[in-house]
C-alpha cells in the first residue's frame, strides 16, 4: 500500500510538472505570436527576436567562413566569445522561423526548470507543496521584465541561469564547475562565480570551472583562429558593439549609472567604483557561504557580477528569479511588512513590461531612452540595496545557535 501511494504521488507530481512545462511553452509562444501580430498590424519598428537575429547572423558568418565580429544588425554586433558563435551554428542550419521558435521553446523551458531547482533547494525533501510552488512560481516570474524581455529578444540569459544554478546547487564532486565554465565560455559574466568558488575554499570546483572555460577558448582558437585572435585581442573589451552609436550611455551596472548621471569622459570614476563594489560584493558572498547561506552567497555573487560588468541591461537581471524565491522563503512565516518586500521587488522587476506593450502597440508617450535610463538606474540601486540587505541578514543570524538551520542553506 505504501509503495502504491508513493507511486501515485510521484505520478501526480510528474503530471503537474509536465502541465507546467507545456503551459509555460504555450503561454510564451502565444504571447510572442500576439506581439508579432500586433507589431505587424501597427507598423511598429520593434519586433521580437532582435538578439536572436544577431546570434543567427554570427552563425551564418561562420558557415560563410567570415568572422562573427564583422557582422552588425541595426548597430548591434556579436559580443560573445567565439565558442558561443560555434554553439549557435545550428541556428544557421534552420529556417529563420524554425530557428526562432525552437530557440523560444528552449528558453521558455529553462524558466520552470530554474523554478523547480529552486523549489527543491528551498523546501524539505518530500514536501507536498512542491508541484504547487512550481506552478505558482513559474506563473509569477514569467511577467517579470528580465524574463519576458529575454524571451521576447531571444537572448541566452535564461539558459545560462539554468546552467549556473544546476552546477552550483545540484552537482557535487569532481564534476562541479564544468557547466559553469561552459556558461562562461558562452558569455563571460559567469566568470565571477569562479572567484566565488575559489574564495569559498572549493578549489577543485573553481579550477574545474576555469579549466572548462579555458577549454572553450581553446576550441575557439582551434576552429576559429582569426575570430579568436580578434576577440581575445581586445574586442571583448569593446562595449560599443552592444548598442547603436549614441545609445551607449546607459545600463544597470555601476558604469551605466555613472554614464547616466555623469555623461562624458567618466572612466576615472566608474572603474574604481566598480572595483570597490566587486570587492565588497564578493566579501558578502563569501561571508554568506561560510555561514551556510549558500543561495544567499550565490545571489550576492550574481548581483556583484551584474553591478561590475561594463554592460548590464535590465534583461540580464534574470537572477531576480532565485532572488524572489529566496526572499519568499525567508518571509513566508514573517510579518506582513516583510512579505511586502517581495511584492515590492516583484513590481520593480516587472516595471518595463507595460511600456514595452505600449511601445509595440504605438501608445508609448515617451521615447525609449526617457524610460530605460531611470529603470536601469533603479536596478543599479536595487542591486546595491540587496547587498546591504544581505549584510543586515547575515548580521542578525547566529550560526552557532543550537538547532539553527537556514532556509536553503547548509547546517
Amino acid at each position: 500500500m505504501t509503495v502504491l501511494l508513493r507511486d501515485r504521488t510521484c505520478s501526480a507530481r510528474a503530471t503537474v510538472a509536465g502541465t507546467v512545462l507545456l503551459a509555460t511553452v504555450g503561454t510564451t509562444v502565444a504571447a510572442i505570436a500576439v506581439v508579432h501580430w500586433v507589431a505587424a498590424r501597427t507598423g511598429s519598428a520593434w519586433s521580437p527576436g532582435g538578439d536572436l537575429a544577431v546570434y543567427r547572423d554570427a552563425a551564418e558568418a561562420i558557415l560563410a567562413r567570415r568572422s562573427p565580429y564583422e557582422v552588425s544588425r541595426a548597430g548591434y554586433g556579436f559580443v560573445y566569445p567565439p565558442f558561443a558563435a560555434l554553439a549557435l551554428t545550428p541556428l544557421a542550419w534552420l529556417s529563420p522561423t524554425a530557428g526562432f521558435w525552437g530557440w523560444t521553446v528552449l528558453s521558455a523551458l529553462a524558466v520552470p526548470a530554474v523554478v523547480w531547482l529552486l523549489v527543491a533547494h528551498l523546501t524539505p525533501v518530500g514536501d507536498r507543496r512542491r508541484p504547487t510552488l512550481l506552478a505558482v512560481g513559474t506563473l509569477a516570474v514569467l511577467p517579470l521584465s528580465p524574463i519576458a524581455g529575454t524571451l521576447l529578444l531571444g537572448n541566452v540569459n535564461t539558459i545560462l541561469l539554468a546552467l549556473v544554478l544546476v552546477d552550483l546547487l545540484l552537482i557535487t564532486g569532481r564534476h562541479q564547475g564544468i557547466l559553469l565554465g561552459v556558461a562562461a565560455g558562452i558569455k563571460l559574466t559567469p566568470l565571477v562565480f569562479v572567484g566565488y568558488l575559489l574564495l569559498t575554499g572549493r578549489t577543485r570546483a573553481g579550477v574545474t570551472a576555469l579549466a572548462s572555460f579555458l577549454g572553450t577558448a581553446a576550441i575557439g582558437f582551434l576552429l576559429l583562429p582569426a575570430a579568436s585572435a580578434t576577440y581575445w585581442g581586445g574586442a571583448f573589451l569593446d562595449s560599443s558593439r552592444t548598442r547603436p552609436p549614441g545609445e551607449e550611455a546607459f545600463g544597470s551596472s555601476v558604469r551605466g549609472a555613472v554614464l547616466t548621471l555623469l555623461p562624458g569622459p567618466t572612466q576615472p570614476a566608474w572603474l574604481p567604483a566598480s572595483v570597490m563594489v566587486g570587492v565588497v560584493g564578493l566579501t558578502v558572498a563569501v561571508w554568506a557561504s561560510r555561514r551556510g547561506e549558500e543561495l544567499t552567497g550565490i545571489l550576492a555573487c550574481a548581483v556583484t557580477g551584474l553591478l561590475i560588468s561594463p554592460v548590464t541591461w535590465y534583461a540580464h537581471w534574470v537572477w531576480c528569479v532565485p532572488l524572489l524565491a529566496l526572499l519568499a522563503a525567508r518571509t513566508w512565516h514573517r510579518p506582513r511588512r516583510a512579505r511586502l518586500l517581495v511584492g515590492g521587488l516583484w513590481l520593480v522587476f516587472a516595471l518595463p513590461l507595460p511600456w514595452w506593450v505600449a511601445y509595440v502597440v504605438g501608445w508609448a508617450p515617451v521615447p525609449e531612452r526617457a524610460w530605460v535610463a531611470p529603470v536601469e538606474l533603479l536596478y543599479t540601486l536595487t542591486g546595491a540595496g540587496l547587498l546591504v540587505l544581505a549584510v543586515a541578514w547575515l548580521r542578525r543570524t547566529d550560526p552557532e545557535r543550537p538547532g539553527h538551520a537556514t532556509v536553503g542553506g547548509r547546517r
